[in-house]
């Protein structure tokens, strides 16, 4: 699966970045850089759907637009509840009146944990979970939809250092090893430049320009 972006203008009443013209690519690990307020976030939620383009067009190669996931920063405050639960809520849009969960979304939540590499985590509360435990949890949870785009926000914000590395590691292992194809909003200029296979970055003139290329460990 591929994303193309065709003359994309984004913002919400005014125009904060215009023509951008870029391809995402599947199995691909993009980052996306910016100062802040450049227009990050606006873009990571206009692919979503969140939010509808000023003006041009978002293509996808095979009419999957449902299988593009945003990450969420934040575990949401579910008392007592267990990572496995909280992956499970990512099959919510495919339940019945009942929303008890079939096999086939049993299968789609271990299989998530799996990818993530969690499965010592899956009976544990979310509220005993380290920030970066969290990280990987919310991304489990997304990729329990069966989305094959994951966008991420600034999830590194508030790890350290070894638990942003373990991140971007496990980024980039989706990406190559999954067929994941993965945008993340950062600051993080020197994780970028070790693990990206791609920069797009938002210039300071509210354009998109991709940089040169870098060489993934």
């Amino acid at each position: 699966m591929f994303i193309k972006l065709h003359k994309l203008t984004i913002g919400y009443t005014a125009p904060v970045v215009s023509a951008i013209d870029a391809v995402l690519h599947e199995g691909e690990f993009v980052c996306l850089v910016g100062r802040n307020g450049s227009g990050k976030s606006t873009l990571l939620k206009t692919i979503a759907g969140i939010i509808s383009p000023l003006s041009g067009e978002i293509i996808f190669d095979e009419e999957k637009s449902n299988s593009v996931g945003m990450v969420l920063t934040q575990v949401p405050e579910l008392q007592n509840t267990t990572v496995f639960e909280l992956i499970s809520y990512g099959r919510l849009p495919y339940l019945n009146l009942f929303a008890k969960l079939k096999s086939t979304d049993i299968e789609a939540v271990n299989h998530a944990i799996d990818m993530v590499g969690i499965g010592e985590l899956r009976d544990r509360k979310t509220c005993e979970l380290s920030d970066g435990e969290r990280q990987k949890a919310m991304i489990a949870h997304t990729l329990a939809k069966c989305t094959d785009v994951l966008l991420l926000d600034e999830p590194s914000a508030f790890l350290d250092y070894p638990s942003k590395h373990e991140l971007m590691q496990l980024l980039l292992s989706l990406a190559h090893d999954n067929h994941k194809s993965i945008i993340l909003s950062t600051h993080d200029l020197d994780l970028v430049n070790h693990y990206a296979d791609r920069i797009w970055e938002i210039t300071s003139d509210h354009r998109l320009v991709e940089q040169a290329s870098t060489t993934p460990v």
